[in-house]
Formats: structure tokens, sequence, C-alpha cells
């Protein structure tokens, strides 16, 4: 990248670049996970007045000096910074060659079979994978300290190739070699080792237990705490949703740095909210955090407006499910941003647009398919919601889905008599209400349809959908609850009756065995 002078990052812009691998201008960001960018020149008797130039991040300066001694070259004194880059924790052979210099042979034995590997990792992973392995092994008999920088080069060879699961499992063995050989820790190097891999998304809910038992066994309780949260925090950054067992694992390391819990947690889920893999957190997160999350937004009312935004993918695809979603909005208060009833109040209360939001919740809950099933719960807020949408005037899309055109009958009932604007499907073609299912639903809140039917749009929807019942082999049973239902029937009726009609006016025997085997 050319850098410009006069030019500003904001914080977002430099951690998109740095990801990305691009050199920011020196001074750019004070971001942790930036390094310095140094150019080093090289000199060598076989070269007489030529230098070796090398681009080097700051972190890794030193390695690199020491590599290239062993080949003869001398560095000359100047340094240059020519930018920054993403910061990398000193890997394999340099971390070899600065801590123990003396069985740096070693390391650099294994160097030309890396670059083969690595070059093998794309076509060949599994059988890459195997190389590493064995050569793993081979260092593990002669010099065990070196195997945790060697297996986290392996992983980083797999990060390149976007081999996730490849790379958090070599991360995982550089981890248990640690533990196999009783090695002492740099907590320093391990915390940006850790931060590294949590950027990449290859730390795996395994290592982060283990790491939770390693930090609680080594550090103060308090230190402990710290690297664990800021750990976490960079792993949903970084796209990995929130674990199962974050919620008991953090509480375990606040109550042992007997820090106050209430205040802990609500920094810590406020930072994770931030991030959009919280969508994706689990009913395990949701569920521990719930009294968290109304505390939290008490404090700080732009949380609720975050919460609005959520589509909680990973808590579950039942009603019950649904409808716990909506009971947290409730208790944090974000349902009134919707409603605009007194007490909304906060950042963003006059801004939030409820018909996107209604759009987007009757999407989420149809969870991949065309139609979701009643909520009573949906239906009682969206009855609380309809002055505010008829106030802000924005159509709702109860249509769109995965499939097919497919909305809630009650819901879309409901909004009819309560005079919300809709997005109705142009021609009305394709679009499935699932009469039968609806029919058959036990739970409470079911309309009477009368709204629907007394709309024209509207109603030739549900005509359409009652003859499309022929396609479902609707039984004798589905159609005496039809024909018993005080609006259904009207419309069962309208639809035989054109029926009938297109059998009597058919001419030729093709013609009538169509219309025959459609009524």
């Amino acid at each position: 990248m050319t850098a410009y002078d006069g030019i500003t990052y904001d914080e977002t812009t430099c951690a998109a670049l740095l990801e990305a691998g691009a050199v920011l201008p020196p001074g750019a960001t004070d971001r942790e996970d930036a390094d310095v960018l140094t150019v080093r020149a090289y000199t060598h008797p076989a070269l007489e007045e030529r230098r070796v130039v090398r681009l080097v991040p700051g972190t890794l300066g030193e390695a690199e000096d020491l590599a290239l001694d062993f080949l003869g070259l001398v560095r000359e004194p100047a340094v240059h910074e020519a930018g920054q880059v993403r910061r990398e924790t000193l890997g394999f052979p340099a971390w070899a060659l600065v801590n123990d210099p003396a069985n740096g042979h070693h390391a650099l034995a294994l160097v030309r079979d890396v670059e083969r590997l690595s070059r093998q990792a794309k076509s060949r992973p599994g059988a890459a994978k195997e190389g590493f392995e064995e050569l793993g092994e081979r260092l593990g008999r002669a010099v065990p300290h070196f195997l945790p920088t060697f297996y986290e080069q392996a992983a980083r060879v797999f990060l390149r190739h976007e081999n996730t699961t490849y790379a958090a499992a070599f991360f995982g063995k550089a981890r248990e070699a640690e533990r196999v050989h009783a090695l002492p820790v740099d907590e320093e190097r391990q915390r940006a080792v850790f931060l590294e891999f949590a950027f990449a998304g290859a730390l795996t809910v395994k290592a982060l237990k283990e790491h939770v038992k390693a930090l609680s066994a080594r550090l103060a309780p308090a230190e402990a705490w710290t690297q664990f949260r800021q750990l976490t925090v960079e792993r949903c950054a970084a796209g990995m949703p929130p674990y199962a067992s974050l919620p008991q694992d953090a509480r375990g390391l606040i109550r042992a740095a007997g820090l106050d819990r209430v205040a802990e947690e609500c920094a810590l889920v406020a930072d994770l909210l931030a991030s959009p893999a919280a969508v994706r957190a689990p009913a395990s997160f949701w569920n521990a955090y719930r009294s968290t999350l109304a505390v939290l937004a008490g404090r700080q009312p732009a949380v609720r407006v975050r919460l609005l935004e959520i589509m909680p993918s990973g808590l579950g695809r039942s009603t019950e499910d649904d409808e716990f979603w909506l009971a947290l909005l409730a208790e944090t208060g974000a349902d009134r941003l919707l409603t605009g009833e007194a007490g909304a109040g906060g950042a963003g209360a006059g801004g939030v647009d409820a018909a996107d939001w209604l759009s987007r919740w009757a999407l989420h809950r149809k969870h991949g398919s065309s139609v979701s099933g009643r909520s009573p719960a949906t239906l009682a807020l969206v009855e609380r919601m309809a002055p505010r949408l008829r106030a802000q005037g924005r159509p709702v899309d109860l249509f769109t889905g995965r499939w097919h055109a497919g909305a809630d009958l009650d819901l879309l009932d409901l909004c009819v008599a309560r005079g919300v604007p809709l997005r109705l499907p142009e021609d009305g073609g394709g679009v499935f209400l699932a009469l039968d299912r609806w029919l058959r639903e036990t739970p409470p809140g079911r309309r009477d349809l009368t709204a629907v039917a007394a709309d024209p749009r509207c109603r030739r929807l549900l005509y359409r959908s009652v003859g499309n019942l022929s396609g479902h082999r609707a039984g004798t049973g589905l159609l005496e609850e039809l024909a018993g239902h005080p609006v259904l029937a009207d419309v069962l009726r309208e639809w035989l009756d054109d029926a009938a009609a297109e059998l009597t006016a058919a001419t030729g025997l093709p013609a009538a065995r169509a219309a025959l085997e459609r009524l």
C-alpha cells in the first residue's frame, strides 16, 4: 500500500487494512496488534559492495539478524522504520535461534522440510499434516522446548491456505507440548500468540478451556482474569461466537480474583455484544447473562439498540426460543424502542426503525422455512407496536423467505386489522400461507382472519392458498375444518364455484380432465 501524508485512518479501517496485510504509514495506529516494519541492511564479503535489504517486523528483527548471521551476513547499524504491519509473534526457527542459539542447528536443519511441506499444504493438506507431525516427533526427541513454536509455525502454514481446522489442531499440539514436557511459559509471548490465533479464527473451545486452567495455575487471579477477558473479546472480534461454557469459566476467574461480578460481567458482555459474532452466541450465553443484560441496558441505553440489531441465530429454532428472546427484549427495555412507549429513552430511541425490525423478525422466525408457527408473544408485541408502525408509515415485509414467499397468517391478519403498512408480493403468485398447518396449530392466539379476507389483495392470497391445498393431498378432516371455518368457508365456496365454472366451460376431453382433477 502507498501511504500519503495527511491521510487519517480510523480504528476500523486500520484493523481491516492490517488484517489484509497492508503496510500503514508510521504512527498511523497504536493498536496492540500493530508492529513497526523495519528496513535492515546486511553485508557479506562474497557480495563485495552489494547489500541485502530485508523488510522485517520489529519484534522479529533480532531473530532475523541471528538467522542471517548463520549465513555469514552482518547487519549494518542503521535500522529505518518503513511503516506499520500486523504484529507477528516470534516463530520457528527464529525463536530457537534467539532463545537457544547453541541448539539452533536442530531448528535450521528442518527449514527445508518446512518449506517443502508449506508448498504441499494447499494441494495435499493431509500429507503435509502427516509430514509436520513426523518432523515434530523428531524434534521432540532432541529439543522438546522447540516444539511449541514449531507447531505454531505449522499452524500458520495452514492458516495461509485458510485451513483453520488443521491450524487449530497444530495450535493445540503446541499447548499440549508445553504441558507434557512441563516447559516454562513466556507469558507475554503466549498472550501474543493466543491473540494472533484468536484474530485468525483458529482458537478452539478446547484450547480456550485448557488455557483457563493454565492461567489459573500460573498467574495471580486478577492477571489471569485480565488475560482471559481480552482473549475472549478478541476471539469474538475475529468472528468466533462465545462458546457455551464461557459464562462459567468467566465467573470462576472473577470469583478467584475477588472482583465485583456484576461490574466485570457488564463490561465483558458489552464488549462481546459489539462483535458481529454475537448473533451466533449459544442459548447458554443468553441464559447465563440474562440478568446481566438487564443491568447493562439500564447503565448503557445504547445496548438496547444493539439487541434490536441482533437476530439470535444460535439461540434455537423453536417458538419457545423465539419468545425467550422477546422476553429478554422486554426485560432490557428494548421493546419500548419499538413501541415508542414511555420510558424508552436513551441513545437511538427515536432512530429505531420498527418496520425494519419486524420485517427481520418475521424472516428470522421462519428459520429457513417459508412460514413460521404461531407466536402469542410476537402478536402481543406487534399489537403494542401498531400505532408506531402506522405513524412511521414504512411498509413491513412479512413474506420474504428462503424458498417461497410466505407469512404467518395470524401476524398478517393482525397487521391488516391494525392498519400497519405492508409490502405484499406484487402478483401474489407463489405465495405460501400454509393453511393446513395453521388449522392444526394449537397455541393460543389464533385469529379469525376476518381482516385478511376483507382486504382484496390479501383475500386473493387466501384464495390461491385454498386452491394449493390440492397439492398437499388434503384429507377429509382438513376439508371439513376449512368448510367449518366462518371465514375460510366463504373463500372455499368462492374457489369451488370458480372451479366448477371452469369445468362447465371446458371444451374437449383434455381440458375437462384437467379441470376435473383440479376440482
